[in-house]
């Protein structure tokens, strides 16, 4: 073998080696550095009957490769695998894009967050106001009542650590708080599976990541309700303490409206055949939905008789949220749910597809009112109610309907 080629063959296999030893991990850095040594050895042996200060040479090739080529390498190769360490890439570790859950193994974030409750505060697991998990952070809030503070602690995934708690004046008591024992049998991990396959079935899109997704434990604001909250894509799905869903997922679509709302006025002690609705709004849950109507995928009943009065409101995939408090009076105005069909409301929504040429992919994005008709009404007597009927965006194609569908006018 030639002195320049052995001196080429020295310099280029031992920058070659020192870029694996420095990009690889354990045993086989070491076989790299190894071989890389042996290799060395064996040119630099045949050097030495090579012409003076062919050595030198050797060292300064070699050393100006390693320096331009080889160092450049193993900097560029050891980045790449830091970024794609557990250390660095922890949040979106195993988590499926779109999940309900920001992270892998939410239940362990879950664990994490009540084992802090209980150190930065005495007694925090009991008096628990909020457990909030991302995909950056594990947040745990708890309530000091002997000083009338919220107490919270964060633990950043990127910088491996728990921050210190900070203190802030609320006026949250004791029914906003909960205890570690009342959600021992939330599985955020399994909960986490079945809201993504319901927001499936609902129709979520969970392809645009949101600044609110993630998931939150505590008790709604209004009724107290204990509920972990799933936020994808800026739509929230709430579970119970146990991870169960709500049962209505059909309420997604107009299919749904009338038994689930139905069941609401049953369950709070009203007679769908009585007229206790003042006023009913409904919108299906789509994108292209439009004004008419309460929020997407939402029923909400104004509430004037049968003893009560107040609101009903139940939104798809969330709980129901009841306002109603006891009343002698009953509205004039009020009607049966009895009276609003299925049937009434397909013939409103075909005669909006005919009467202003509605597209095909708007003409199912349909809301609804339902309330007196405020242009009937005379001092005498009182008017039937009407149907507001909507579809598309913006609900330019609107109209009145007779609760049996017949048209009415427009505005």
């Amino acid at each position: 073998m030639s002195t320049f080629l052995t001196v080429a063959l020295l310099s280029v296999l031992t920058t070659v080696g020192l870029v694996g030893a420095v990009a690889s991990d354990g045993a086989a850095s070491l076989a790299w550095a190894i071989g890389t040594v042996v290799v060395a050895g064996v040119l630099a042996w045949r050097l030495r009957s090579a012409p003076p200060g062919m050595g030198l040479v050797a060292a300064f090739v070699t050393g100006i490769l390693i320096v331009s080529a080889g160092l450049p390498a193993a900097i560029v190769l050891t980045e790449s695998r830091g970024s794609g360490s557990p250390a660095s890439s922890r949040a979106g570790a195993g988590v499926a894009p779109g999940s309900a859950s920001p992270v892998a193994d939410p239940s362990t974030e879950l664990r994490r967050a009540i084992a802090k409750a209980g150190e930065i505060q005495p007694g925090g697991a009991d008096s628990l106001l909020e457990i909030d998990i991302d995909e950056n952070t594990t947040r745990v809030t708890t309530l000091d009542l002997t000083t009338g503070q919220r107490v919270s602690a964060y633990f950043s995934r990127s910088g491996d650590k728990w921050y210190e708690p900070t203190r802030n004046s609320t006026n949250d008591r004791a029914d906003s708080a909960f205890r570690a024992s009342d959600i021992a049998g939330l599985d955020l991990t399994a909960t986490a599976a079945k809201v993504t396959a319901a927001a499936d079935t609902i129709g979520i899109d969970r392809s645009s990541p949101h600044a609110s997704d993630g998931i939150e434990i505590e008790r709604r604001s209004g009724d107290k309700r204990l509920v972990a909250t799933f936020g994808m894509s800026g739509v929230d799905v709430e579970t119970d303490a146990a991870g169960n869903l709500p049962d209505n997922l059909a309420l997604a679509k107009v299919d749904g409206l009338l038994p689930i709302a139905e069941r609401l006025l049953r369950t709070n002690g009203l007679d769908p055949a009585q007229p206790v609705i003042d006023e009913l709004q409904y919108r299906v849950f789509a994108p292209n939905v439009g004004s008419v109507g309460s929020g997407k995928g939402t029923v909400e009943m104004r509430i004037s008789g049968g003893g009560r009065s107040g609101t009903l409101k139940e939104t798809v995939g969330k709980f129901p949220e009841v306002s109603l408090s006891p009343s002698r009076s009953t509205s004039s105005s009020a009607f049966a749910l009895r009276v609003v069909t299925a049937a009434g409301i397909e013939r409103a929504r075909a005669d909006l597809v005919q009467r202003f040429s509605v597209l095909p992919i708007d003409a199912h994005a349909l809301g609804i009112e339902v309330d007196e008709d405020s242009r009937a009404h005379t001092s005498d007597r009182t008017a039937p109610p009407v149907m507001e009927v909507g579809l598309g965006p913006g609900s330019n194609a609107s109209a009145y309907y007779r609760l049996d569908g017949a048209f009415v006018r427009t505005d």
